[in-house]
């Protein structure tokens, strides 16, 4: 594919969602399409959210162009699995759907791949020293992952410009490797899905204007980084030495990518659980509130959160090429500890700042 090719699906994804993103809001508000606003939404006013959907509808569009280059069954299942995750953003934003339909339709668009394409993790390769994983732990922790990662991802989306943002930087990312592993189909989606997403700041970032992409935007992005994750981990190329020197190193590449998600709901689950309060109950102290409770400022807020994100990759990125497999990932999780007590201390140090 050429440079030429992926600049064309650039454009493609930004024009069509800078021209359906609009049409999305119109229709809206002239039907008002509103759920009830909940104690944790930082917007008083009534922000047009289902505009995610233009997303989906993007890939969709020019989805039978790439029938006779690619294989037809992956296109088929990822056109498939993501309309049930879009349709369950558009019935959480409009209905606030019930967590276990939510969880059952996720579970369902998630088994597409995991029978349909046998998308399993079934080796570790040395990660933490685990190597080959017993029959039925393959199959769990593989739903677990697909959930967790469609869930987290939803869960960032609580500021402007913040969930865009954070799809621009893990796109680039996964679509360098499938550029070097000629994985033409999930270069395009992520090439599209950039596109998208940098016309989608444009409304984000509005003040007059503004729009929100919804479950409908941040679920169905959360399910294609799943994806990607998952055929990343369980590629087997040895062109992937180019990214990481050590198998063992796949699965600490793909939470470096990840590592906003994953240290926001895993800090949120243990502070609600340290503080005698349901894990699953919504609040206001995700990271980016903490960053925004300090920055005053939401796209400061997004933007010193990418950067961190960014010097994360660079950082891992180098030692991965520096030091024994080994240490390198001793070294990840003694920096993902490290971050879990420091949001634990930012957050008691907010708390009593909101109540003085």
């Amino acid at each position: 594919m050429t440079i030429g090719s992926l600049l064309v699906l650039l454009v493609y994804g930004f024009v069509f969602t800078w021209l359906t993103i609009p049409r999305i809001a119109e229709v809206v508000r002239r039907y008002k399409i509103f759920r009830k606003a909940s104690d944790r939404d930082l917007h008083w006013r009534f922000v047009p959210k289902l505009t995610g959907l233009s997303f989906y509808v993007a890939l969709l569009v020019v989805a039978f162009a790439f029938v006779p280059f690619v294989d037809v069954k992956r296109l088929i299942l990822v056109l498939g699995a993501g309309a049930i995750v879009v349709y369950v953003g558009i019935r959480d934003d409009i209905y606030q759907l019930r967590p276990i339909v939510k969880l059952l339709l996720q579970i369902v668009a998630i088994a597409f791949f995991t029978f349909e394409d046998d998308l399993v993790v079934r080796n570790l390769h040395g990660f933490v020293n685990i190597y080959e994983l017993p029959v039925g732990v393959d199959y769990f922790l593989t739903f677990f992952v697909g959930v967790f990662m469609i869930n987290a991802f939803n869960l960032c989306d609580g500021i402007d410009g913040l969930a865009a943002m954070l799809g621009i930087v893990m796109f680039v990312c996964y679509g360098s490797i499938f550029y070097i592993v000629g994985d033409y189909l999930f270069l395009s989606f992520c090439v599209i899905l950039i596109g998208c997403l940098f016309a989608f700041l444009r409304f984000n970032l509005s003040h007059k204007n503004k729009v929100f992409m919804g479950d409908t935007g941040s679920l169905f992005l959360g399910f294609m980084f799943y994806l990607f994750t998952m055929y990343f981990v369980t590629d087997d190329s040895v062109i992937l030495s180019v990214f990481v020197p050590h198998k063992s190193l796949l699965a600490l590449a793909a939470l470096c990518i990840f590592i906003v998600p994953i240290l926001d709901s895993g800090s949120v689950f243990f502070s609600r659980v340290w503080h005698g309060k349901s894990p699953f109950l919504p609040d206001n102290n995700h990271v980016h509130h903490l960053v925004l409770h300090f920055t005053k400022n939401h796209v400061m807020a997004s933007l010193l959160i990418i950067a961190g994100l960014t010097a994360t990759l660079m950082l891992f990125s180098q030692l991965a090429f520096t030091l024994a497999h080994e240490v390198t990932t001793i070294v990840f999780l003694i920096y993902l500890f490290f971050w879990y007590i420091v949001l634990f201390f930012i957050r008691r140090r907010v708390r009593k700042e909101r109540f003085r």
